[in-house]
């Protein structure tokens, strides 16, 4: 028993001294986790500071070579060494230091200008360039738009695998299409075409009459007053005039309404078939006039001035004088003409007031003398002469 009982107390005595060994062990380990902890930590640190150092020797290098650069750009630069001879003998370091500003701005300025691509040759040649336009009385801006004009000629004129045309070409080619552009006037202006609508095309009117017919209405309700407006928007005109022509036909002798009832039609108020002309010019006045008011009925013409003219029996269809005096049949004659044009502004004139006009006084009117009584005549008086009707030929 008594063995028993030792064995079983050094057991003890072992199970004791291993777990104080593996406590032991527990701490060292974790002081050792400890210790790199805090090495790690000096470690960063440590290295954060180099970094830092790095940059300052980066930043410190850097403006050691523009110091240099500046003293080497200085000393190209005879008219600066001078300014710098001159200023070496100054004491005053407030002046120094302000020259020294001075040449650390501009030479920020050259650095800037070089980082964009430009240097400071051609700084100085633009400088000469825009000289050179405020000497012709350009400026920069007039510059820029008369380039944009020219590139955008260049363009249109440039053909794919040939060089770009030089600045004669472009001239002889504006020379040739303002010499041959077809319609055009003494000022290159180019006037629209005259829409024509003819009795020979079968846009014809009863005998005598200013009526249209069903194919003429349809034009100028159909496709006239879309094609007028399309030259109306290409040729920035504003103003429709439509002149009514016919041929030498003579008409009958017989009153006229014209002046009376032209402006009830162009009101809408009268038909057009009230009307009754006594010649040709009245006539072709008639036959504009019923022209007019079917073309003012349309909302894409409604913004402009539409005005009825006469030609009569005046105007040849080549627009030459018809004065041969030829009274015959002649349907290409008895038309329509639309003409587009654009108005002229009123001229503004400064009127001069009058002097007022001094009043005079009306003279009394003189007392007629008595007649003296005439005898009685026996004789009838004579009758009055009327003058012959004249009527036209055939």
């Amino acid at each position: 028993m008594a063995m028993n009982g030792e064995i079983i107390q050094q057991r003890s005595s072992y199970r004791q001294g291993l777990v104080l060994g593996l406590t032991m062990a527990e701490i060292m380990l974790l002081l050792v986790f400890c210790l790199l902890i805090a090495m790690a930590t000096f470690l960063k640190r440590e290295q954060d500071k180099r970094v830092i150092a790095e940059q300052k020797l980066q930043q410190h290098i850097a403006q050691n070579q523009r110091d240099r650069d500046t003293v080497a750009s200085l000393r190209e630069n005879s008219a600066v060494a001078e300014k710098l001879k001159s200023l070496s003998a100054l004491t005053d370091p407030q002046e120094i230091d302000k020259y020294w500003r001075e040449l650390v701005d501009s030479q920020a300025a050259i650095a800037d200008l070089e980082k964009s691509g430009v240097s400071i040759r051609e700084v100085r040649n633009r400088i000469a360039d825009l000289d050179k336009l405020k000497a012709n009385g350009l400026d920069a801006d007039k510059a820029i738009k008369n380039a944009d004009a020219l590139s955008a000629i260049n363009r249109s004129m440039s053909k794919p695998g040939k060089p770009p045309p030089s600045t004669l070409e472009i001239l002889e080619t504006i020379e040739r299409g303002s010499a041959s552009t077809p319609g055009a006037g003494p000022s290159g202006h180019q006037w629209p075409p005259i829409i024509t609508l003819s009795d020979a095309a079968g846009y014809s009117f009863r005998s005598g009459s200013a009526e249209l017919s069903q194919k003429l209405i349809d034009a100028l309700t159909g496709k006239t007053p879309e094609e007028i407006l399309g030259y109306i928007k290409k040729y920035d005109v504003d103003v429709i005039e439509v002149v009514g022509h016919t041929d030498e036909q003579p008409l009958g002798v017989r009153p006229t309404n014209l002046d009376r009832d032209l402006p009830s039609v162009l009101k809408g108020t009268s038909t057009i078939s009230t009307l009754v002309p006594t010649d040709n010019a009245g006539l072709g006045l008639a036959r504009a006039v019923s022209v007019v008011s079917v073309l003012r009925q349309s909302q894409v013409l409604a913004p402009y001035r539409i005005l009825p003219l006469s030609g009569a029996q005046l105007v040849n269809t080549d627009e030459t004088l018809a004065i041969e005096g030829a009274p015959r049949d002649d349907p290409q004659r008895r038309r329509i003409e639309i003409r587009l044009r654009k108005s002229v502004p009123r001229e503004i004139t400064s009127t001069i007031p009058s002097a007022p006009a001094i009043a005079t006084p009306t003279p009394m009117p003189r007392p007629r003398p008595a007649q003296k009584p005439q005898p009685l005549s026996l004789t009838p008086p004579p009758k009055p002469v009327r003058a012959p009707l004249w009527t036209p030929g055939n």
